[in-house]
């Protein structure tokens, strides 16, 4: 089973509950085909980079899953069939991009201490003195 990312943008005029039924729906989708959802992020309400279906905003929600391949071909005939889903994208993730990943995540868990300093003390010397 690979590692997936994938993101879809939803029309604005949805409600936030209508929103989250259309994530479970994909969620199910993943795991009727056998695959775990690890991630989901509802990155909310934002401008589009360019109009879209006549919008020019979009709600953003990013899964991070595992699955077999034959998931993605069902999960983006699903995307296509749903009239309130504008864009999505879906990527295979590399071993590189775990890796890089799981850094970032073991980074961001654990706070960062201050390195320790010491304090130095300089005798101030004025010209022709000797210290």
């Amino acid at each position: 089973m690979n590692f997936y990312e994938t993101i879809f943008i939803s029309r604005p005029s949805l409600l936030d509950e209508e929103v989250n039924k259309i994530t479970e729906k994909v969620k199910g989708i993943i795991e009727q085909g056998g695959g775990t959802v690890m991630k989901i992020e509802n990155w909310g309400k934002k401008k589009l980079a360019y109009e879209v279906q006549k919008e020019k905003k979009g709600a953003y929600v990013f899964l991070f899953f595992q699955s077999p391949g034959k998931v993605i071909s069902e999960l983006e005939r699903a995307y296509r069939l749903d009239d309130s889903i504008m864009k999505f994208l879906t990527v295979r993730l590399t071993k590189k991009d775990l890796a890089q990943r799981e850094w970032a995540k073991k980074k961001e868990s654990r706070p960062e201490e201050p390195e320790a300093t010491q304090d130095v003390v300089a005798e101030v010397v004025k010209e022709g003195e000797e210290a």
